[in-house]
């Protein structure tokens, strides 16, 4: 016991001799080395004493000592070299975000004058060492937040009594908060959120008299809820309990808090009312109480808050009517309601201050008309009244709200022409107007850059499809189905390179599908159906390498069935049905995943997918041309030959079908799962939709998911990624994520990825079913994992 006592005194004994007889140039030539020179490269070495004072991240005293060694934003992938414990006059140590790993190195403790320790965003790991607060006594930063330590939360951090910011939050810590934390007397900034806790939190935390910031929420789950003693807090400006599993009501005591800008309490399962003492935080500027199980009407008091600039409800069960006092309130900024119960109408003056910057209320019940002045400042940036009962038409003034980026009006009643403006603001992504009562014409002229998404299906809006549509380079999504549309449809279509999914089914549209649509190469899905089309299906549209959904049905179109179809590995649904179609449906290639449904309602088409063979539809039409003339032993010579011909189908087709299933049963498979999946076959397919299409990358088509147990997915669907001979691989990257609002477009932000991976062995080329079937029952084999 008592040689592991002294054995760390000897060891930073032994670092004091070695850092005498080494000058910090010496130093700082050994640091370079471990750390890799290209990422120092600025670190000239000369001949003078003094030169590496002036190398970037070094701070030196007159002595030429230095004292700060401040080297972040660098990519070492190294541990943190033991020599740094040689800089013996160092104050201030910053590496964070360098890709350092390893633990951290007990030589650095031979640091005594160190002030600030901030070694954040890395991944570094182990456990934090107890013996750094004997020796980090001047210590007043130590911020080791985002890496991989594990471990409970050191207790011997007591000891620093001149520690004003403690950051160690986003690490693997679990066990209690220990409660003791509230004897650092200098505490002013607390982080342990970003961990694993448990237990209750420590009421004597209020003890901290100089504290002003405590984060403890996220990925924590404590027992119990907020201590009413929190109230107590002296200087407390911030308090962040998001994410955290604490139950109960809010604390009335909270109102005491004078100091106080922001509270924040969402993702928690908080019961009852919002307290009305919450109204005496005269300093408030955000709350969000979003994402819990509160009930009742904003409390008339809430007048009080002047300095409001965010108030999140949403996701709870808030009733009543949105109280006019919110429209008074002259610093609102952000107002998120969605996913209540609230009634009545918006407050008619909402965003006459001309601040207001985010508006969304979607799945209540509201009604009445759109307030007028929502974009008065010019400041509106999401512009969001999903699902509600709004009636009326969009005020014109919203449509010259050149700050919006995002307005999403779909499922309520509005009527009236949509604002031309839209089609025309500089910023706009997404324009989401389905389901209402909107008539007239689109606009002649369009330029919106940044136009991502028009969505105006199912509305009664008429006229055509301007030409001008190919102004909008940046459109993925262009959503008119179930309207009134007439006309052809414009060649200009071609023109929209970034164009993923195009949907004009069930209006009024006639004319040929014109060819240049397949220049458009990123298409995904494409949907004609229910209109006048007529004309061939274009040869040309079997060069969209990308599409996995066409339909063509309900048309007007005549000739045969592209067999270049064949080739189009990417193309899982195909639907031609009800058309003037003929000829024989040719088989093979990607031919075997699609069934008769894809070409029901075309009397001329035969094959063996429709179960018709192809010799008694020219016996039929042969009889129509010369039924008259033919004699008795030609029929008897033509009917024996159908006969001959039918039989012989017959067995072509059951034979088709033996090799076919022959084929599936032989495939070889290799798989990895990276984290087993709670869910079935259905439940993946049922998410593989155009409705639920959310982006379009260069690897693939995103989908949006919802699986039994409540939690949300992005499934990407990969294709032709093998590495072997065959390109015939798929893969469905299965992504949980935490998003507010769709559709996503270029990035998904991930945590907890579960991925799995098929490839395909064989030459043959699985089924869709098939390939799902895989990912949700995997066999005990590996493959390497795939980076989504």
């Amino acid at each position: 016991m008592k040689t592991s006592l002294l054995h760390p005194l000897f060891y930073i004994s032994l670092i004091f001799s070695i850092s005498s007889s080494q000058t910090d140039l010496e130093v700082l030539k050994k640091l370079k080395t471990s750390l890799g020179g290209s990422e120092l490269e600025d670190w000239t070495f000369s001949s003078s004493s003094i030169s590496h004072c002036s190398f970037t991240g070094i701070l030196c005293d007159e002595n030429s000592r230095v004292i700060s060694l401040n080297i972040s934003f660098r990519s070492f992938h190294r541990s943190i070299p033991p020599e740094v414990g040689l800089l013996s006059n160092l104050i201030n140590l910053t590496m964070s975000s360098n890709e350092l790993s390893g633990k951290l190195p007990l030589e650095l403790t031979a640091l005594t004058s160190l002030k600030v320790f901030n070694v954040s965003n890395n991944t570094l790991s182990g456990e934090f060492p107890e013996l750094f607060a004997s020796a980090f006594q001047n210590l007043e930063v130590l911020d080791i937040y985002n890496n991989n330590f594990t471990g409970n939360l050191p207790t011997s951090i007591v000891k620093l009594k001149k520690l004003k910011h403690l950051h160690l939050g986003g690490n693997f810590f679990t066990g209690e908060i220990p409660s003791i934390y509230s004897d650092i007397q200098s505490l002013e900034y607390l982080g342990l959120n970003g961990n694993s806790l448990s237990g209750k939190i420590p009421a004597s935390l209020c003890r901290l008299p100089n504290l002003q910031q405590l984060y403890l929420g996220y990925y924590s789950s404590y027992e119990g809820g907020i201590p009413p003693e929190f109230g107590s807090f002296n200087s407390l400006r911030l308090l962040d309990l998001a994410s955290c599993n604490i139950s109960g009501e809010i604390p009335a005591s909270l109102g005491r808090l004078k100091l106080l800008d922001t509270l924040f309490l969402q993702f928690n399962r908080l019961s009852g009312k919002i307290p009305a003492e919450l109204s005496e935080l005269s300093s408030l500027q955000s709350l969000d109480l979003s994402n819990n199980d509160l009930y009742g009407e904003i409390p008339d008091s809430f007048s009080k808050l002047k300095q409001l600039t965010l108030l999140n409800l949403f996701r709870n069960h808030f009733n009543g009517r949105i109280p006019d006092l919110i429209a008074d309130l002259p610093n609102l900024e952000v107002l998120q309601l969605w996913e209540n119960n609230f009634t009545l109408g918006l407050p008619e003056k909402l965003g006459s201050s001309g601040r207001l910057k985010i508006i969304d209320v979607t799945s209540n019940h509201l009604t009445g008309t759109i307030p007028r002045g929502l974009c008065n400042g010019g400041r509106l940036d999401r512009f969001i009244l999903m699902s509600n009962f709004f009636i009326g038409p969009i005020p014109h003034q919203l449509g010259q709200c050149k700050s919006l980026t995002r307005v999403r009006l779909a499922k309520n009643f509005l009527n009236g022409t949509v604002p031309t403006g839209f089609f025309n603001l500089p910023w706009v992504n997404l324009l989401e107007l389905n389901d209402n009562y909107f008539t007239g014409e689109l606009p002649k002229y369009m330029s919106g850059n940044n136009l991502g998404s028009i969505i105006l299906s199912n509305n009664m809006i008429g006229g055509v499809i301007p030409a001008s549509i190919k102004n909008l380079m940046s459109l993925q999504i262009l959503s008119l189905e179930m309207n009134k549309f007439s006309g052809v449809i414009p060649r200009e279509i071609g023109d929209l390179k970034n164009l993923s999914v195009f949907n004009i089914s069930h209006n009024n549209l006639t004319g040929e599908i014109p060819t240049e649509i397949a220049t458009s190469s990123s298409l995904a899905s494409v949907d004609l159906s229910g209109n006048n089309l007529f004309g061939q299906v274009p040869k040309e549209i079997t060069h969209l390498r990308v599409l996995n959904t066409l339909n063509l049905s309900r048309n007007h179109l005549v000739g045969g069935v592209p067999a270049d179809i064949r080739s189009m590995q990417s193309l899982t649904t195909l639907d031609l049905s009800y058309n003037n179609l003929s000829g024989s449906v040719p088989v093979g290639g990607q031919f075997i995943v699609f069934n008769e449904t894809s070409f029901a309602g075309n009397p001329n088409l035969c094959g063996p997918i429709l179960h018709v063979a192809c010799s008694s539809i020219l016996s039929s039409q042969a009889k129509g041309s010369y039924g008259s003339s033919l004699t008795a032993v030609k029929l008897i010579i033509i009917t024996v030959s159908v006969v001959i011909l039918v039989l012989l189908s017959l067995y072509v087709t059951l034979k088709i079908k033996c090799c076919i299933r022959k084929v599936r049963n032989s495939k070889s498979w290799k798989l990895t799962a990276f984290q087993r999946l709670e869910f079935t076959v259905e439940d993946v397919l049922e998410c593989l939709k155009e409705e639920n299409f959310i982006g379009q990358g260069g690897a693939g088509t995103v989908y949006h998911g919802a699986m039994p147990d409540g939690n949300d997915v992005a499934i990407k669907r990969l294709v032709g990624l093998s590495s072997g001979k065959n390109d015939h691989a798929e893969v469905l990257a299965v992504v949980d994520r935490r998003l507010t609002e769709y559709p996503l477009t270029k990035v998904i932000n991930m945590y907890r990825v579960s991925m799995l991976c098929v490839e395909e062995t064989s030459t043959s080329r699985p089924t869709m079913r098939e390939v799902v079937h895989m990912l949700t029952n995997p066999p005990p084999s590996s493959l390497n994992l795939l980076s989504l």
